[in-house]
């Protein structure tokens, strides 16, 4: 059996039969990017093998004959027959934390009041245990459980671009471990429509359901590992994920969804047997959908809005944007509940940008200037390999307070000899067109400056089409509610800067982190919240933003960064 030495985190594993390197490395938790699933068509799951000269080469239109000389081959392509030593990429996810705050629940005002209820309880019997579920009146003879079995749960975040799964005790309500990747099914799409397009043949349709099994069942199997659990322990899983991809991985034909009046098929606040979504877990488990309020505003809001209590307050106003590749805004005015959706694009999360990426090894995630020089921070802190979602938001408003980018987004024409030589020195002219250079080959573009425009236009005109329509004024709100992959480490006032929220709120800015995770944490843990869900989203009215007859006014107004340089941010002394 080849044994694998793995570096630089220096462990070694043993090689399956047949197994390749990417498997090997994802048995033991250790993630490689691999948008292409491991089907050899991306070249992004490349590892330098030491005994090279031993291994076949993988060739691929993204790898240089020089890199494959030095010994570099793809992850998914190697099968090893013999021993040896890889080096890991930078961005190798295991130990890179993509997402920090997975790992603790939320403190502070956003914590639940805490109690243990979960949907399952596991009852000893003669011959064999038997479960029973939530509110369904027969418990269920449990065929595959053992004596030292404690029973666990899954949440998922069943995202456009990324996925995230969670293991939670159900005996002590402790989360275990938690596995993020991105969306397999990028491969077929990065936005809504276009997987909702290829979905809509029933061989596109099972494509589409079998990526995403897969990818979900490579994370649960990543969490079982780091955990010390058994598949067969899992018992419940709460799935969060917007109205497509829920269909989508239910093999349930998404065409309605893209035609209006839009209408779902997936029924929600209910739960399903586990095998109506192809995980593969307890055979007896079972699958809990929160309520989906619209074919654009599916149960991974209705989970986040578990958050921040106050937004079910009606003394309160409380704005809460979930910034995703279909970003979601609820607003709660004085009692009346509101929500719509907006195709941001996937901008925010790092994709679709020429040096975008997950926040992994190499990721710039924070950028600041004293207006004499830029410093940033990068992810295990090390050389800049792209720039994720925190990072875009503050780079773009270190550019705008330099006046670098201009308020219509256009780069400052070269050579700019008013700005300090440290700075100056990261303008390039590329094709004719200004850069702001990060690192060694990675740039950020004019295009990549329009790509957030196009985002951050539609989140904002969502935001103000929503304000509108209940009579809500910027004076009215208490706190504005963000959800999404930015996470808790972004500065309120870029936020403000770059005008995806409105001016003079900054201080009411509340960060939320994954919300969808941790309401789907809740849900497994407290079934309180189910009932509460199943109630009071029934109240919330959906605004179609589409239909606005000021939404494209919004929108052309919302790209530009005007109200950026409404304060001018002096350097420090």
């Amino acid at each position: 059996m080849p044994r694998i030495t793995v570096q630089p985190i220096d462990i070694k594993i043993d090689a399956r039969e047949g197994e390749t390197l990417r498997d090997l490395l994802l048995r033991r938790g250790i993630n490689i990017e691999s948008p292409c699933n491991g089907n050899g068509l991306c070249g992004s799951c490349g590892v330098w093998i030491q005994e090279h000269d031993m291994v076949p080469l993988t060739p691929n239109e993204h790898i240089t004959d020089s890199e494959m000389e030095k010994g570099y081959r793809l992850s998914c392509q190697v099968v090893p027959d013999q021993d040896l030593t890889i080096q890991l990429p930078m961005n190798f996810v295991k130990d890179a934390k993509r997402f920090r705050e997975s790992q603790t629940i939320l403190e502070g005002e956003l914590a639940p009041t805490y109690r243990l209820v979960s949907a399952v309880k596991v009852l000893d019997q003669e011959n064999f245990p038997e479960l029973i579920y939530d509110n369904f009146p027969e418990p269920r003879v449990l065929k595959v459980w053992e004596e030292d079995y404690e029973p666990k749960g899954l949440a998922i975040d069943l995202g456009t671009t990324t996925i995230v799964v969670t293991m939670v005790s159900l005996k002590t309500g402790t989360v275990l471990a938690t596995a993020s990747r991105l969306n397999p099914q990028i491969i077929y799409g990065h936005d809504i429509m276009t997987r909702i397009q290829h979905g809509s043949t029933q061989e596109g349709l099972h494509e589409l359901a079998e990526a995403v099994r897969k990818g979900i069942n490579e994370l649960v199997q990543e969490v079982c590992l780091d955990s010390d659990s058994k598949r067969q322990e899992i018992l419940d899983v709460v799935l969060g994920g917007n109205t497509t991809m829920l269909q989508l991985m239910a093999e349930i034909n998404p065409a309605p969804l893209g035609e209006i009046p839009f209408s779902v098929d997936i029924q929600a606040g209910i739960s399903y047997p586990v095998q109506q979504f192809g995980i593969k877990i307890n055979p007896a488990a079972r699958v809990y959908v929160p309520p989906v309020l619209h074919a654009f505003i599916g149960s991974d809001i209705s989970a986040g809005l578990l958050v921040h209590s106050d937004f079910f307050d009606d003394t309160k106003c409380m704005l809460f944007v979930d910034v995703g590749t279909n970003g979601e805004i609820a607003l709660n005015y004085l009692g009346r509940r509101l929500a719509c959706s907006a195709a941001a694009g996937p901008a925010f999360e790092g994709m679709g940008l020429s040096c975008g990426m997950r926040a992994s090894f190499g990721a710039v995630e924070a950028v600041a200037t004293n207006g004499g020089n830029i410093t940033m921070s990068t992810v295990g802190k090390t050389r800049p390999r792209g720039i994720c979602g925190s990072g875009i938001v503050d780079l773009v408003a270190v550019l705008l307070r330099l006046h670098i980018l201009d308020p219509t987004g256009r780069f400052c024409r070269l050579p700019c000899d008013s700005l300090p030589e440290d700075i100056r020195s990261r303008l390039h002219e590329i094709d004719g067109q200004t850069v702001f250079s990060l690192g060694k080959d990675t740039a950020f573009t004019q295009k990549d400056v329009r790509q957030i425009q196009l985002a951050k236009g539609a989140i904002r005109a969502a935001i103000d089409v929503l304000m509108n329509e209940a009579g809500c004024t910027v004076h009215d709100l208490d706190a504005i509610i963000i959800a999404g992959g930015f996470g808790f480490y972004l500065n309120p006032e870029n936020l403000e800067v770059i005008g995806i929220i409105p001016r003079g709120t900054k201080d009411r800015v509340v960060f939320a982190g994954n919300a969808c995770r941790s309401g789907c944490v809740w849900l497994l843990t407290d079934i309180s919240y189910r009932r509460f869900l199943e109630t009071n989203m029934q109240d919330i009215e959906h605004v179609s933003v589409a239909q606005s007859p000021s939404f494209m006014e919004l929108y052309a107004e919302s790209m530009e960064f005007h109200e950026a340089h409404a304060e001018e941010k002096k350097p420090d002394s």
